[in-house]
């Protein structure tokens, strides 16, 4: 008997999620459709059915049209907009990865595949279904459609990074106690072991100090509940241990040009 295993592979798939924040069939005119600068902590994911509009990018423009399917990565600054009218199913979406980072986020361009009309009839009737057959078919379809569109960057076929057990439980703990506040010596009493040793291998492992990542993923969080839902600015600040909403306002400013309630304006335009 010969017998293989690819433990990283197993690891990966377990560890990894694409997480759906918002979704809809929309039909979209001129004075309802069309926004500058903008700049999304998740990915969306359009499936055009009729009409047309347009998406500019660093001085190129991308025409929305039927029977097209375009993916606008995380972090994409980009204007959007319809000259009469545009019908689509979206989907804005994080790719997450078992470092909690975005595997979509800073991908340079916008990707397109063509989309057959059959194929978007079946996940409209899908999307507009009441059972788990639905649920899980058309989870299915959105995953290989995502695939095919992110097959078009470089970052689909770079090497999985592993990370030894120590780093591991480090992003665990930081991910389920996440807190602006949180210290490299409070992880490091957590799980006994000294902070400077702790620090050294997260250092040389991840190319990130534990500060760096923390405050990465904590933004991260601000910035995924401020495009999701209506939670008030203060709650978002207590949440993930700010001192004081003024404060994580100038945080978020510092961090984004701009303060949180504009980002949040911006997103929902």
């Amino acid at each position: 008997m010969k017998f293989g295993q690819n433990k990283e592979i197993i690891k990966n798939m377990n560890h990894w999620n694409m997480e759906i924040d918002d979704s809809g069939y929309v039909y979209l005119n001129h004075d309802s459709w069309h926004c500058k600068a903008v700049c999304s902590p998740y990915s969306r994911l359009y499936l055009i059915s009729d009409g047309e509009g347009q998406i500019d990018v660093d001085g190129r423009r991308i025409i929305l049209r039927p029977g097209f399917a375009y993916l606008i990565p995380a972090g994409l600054t980009f204007d959007y907009g319809c000259a009469d009218y545009l019908e689509k199913l979206y989907f804005h979406l994080r790719l997450v990865k078992p470092d909690g980072y975005d595997l979509a986020h800073g991908l340079p361009f916008v990707s397109q595949c063509t989309l057959d009309k059959a194929v978007l009839a079946d996940m409209l009737t899908k999307y507009r279904g009441n059972c788990w057959k639905d649920v899980l078919l058309l989870e299915q379809q959105i995953r290989a459609l995502t695939f095919r569109l992110l097959e078009q960057y470089d970052v689909m076929h770079k090497s999985l990074i592993s990370y030894s057990p120590l780093i591991e439980e480090t992003m665990h703990y930081i991910h389920t106690h996440l807190s602006a506040r949180l210290t490299a010596k409070q992880i490091a009493d957590a799980i006994f072991i000294s902070d400077v040793t702790l620090s050294r291998r997260f250092h040389q492992e991840t190319g990130k100090t534990i500060h760096q990542y923390l405050e990465d993923m904590v933004f991260q969080a601000a910035c995924k509940r401020l495009a999701v839902g209506s939670q008030p600015l203060g709650e978002i600040s207590e949440d993930l241990g700010f001192c004081d909403p003024f404060y994580f306002s100038r945080r978020f400013r510092q961090r984004y040009g701009e303060p949180p309630s504009q980002y949040r304006k911006r997103l929902k335009l």
